[in-house]
């Protein structure tokens, strides 16, 4: 199984998450859905946020070229919102889940689906 078909299958497809991707720590881009239009320069960003920790509260995030609110960040989870969208990015051991939701998608589920599949990256090494 590729890693878009994990994105795809088990983060996009649980209805949970509108839009997803895995990254490495140095924003190289393992797998994504392919509705996520997410550039490499937030990809970089989104790798590095767990080393910036402080920082994101005041500048936010920025995928797809929409800014979004960073509301929570702590060592395993960063939570941001805009509007009803917002992402979580949740660490594991060598790489950064990005999920966004929208369109009447819980957060909770959300966050639920991701943090699940970065429990299991995390028991595999990963």
């Amino acid at each position: 199984m590729s890693w878009a078909d994990l994105v795809n299958n088990n983060l996009v497809g649980s209805g949970n998450v509108s839009k997803a991707a895995i990254c490495g720590f140095d924003g190289a881009i393992w797998g994504k859905s392919d509705n996520f239009k997410i550039n490499p320069e937030e990809a970089v960003t989104a790798g590095k946020a767990f080393t910036q920790l402080d920082t994101l509260l005041g500048t936010g995030l920025k995928f797809e070229g929409e800014k979004y609110f960073v509301l929570n960040a702590d060592q395993d989870r960063v939570i941001g919102k805009k509007a009803a969208n917002g992402f979580f990015l949740y660490k594991t051991k060598q790489a950064v889940i990005i999920s966004i939701y929208e369109g009447g998608v819980q957060p909770e589920n959300c966050s639920k689906t991701t943090g699940a599949l970065a429990d299991y990256f995390s028991s595999i090494g990963y």
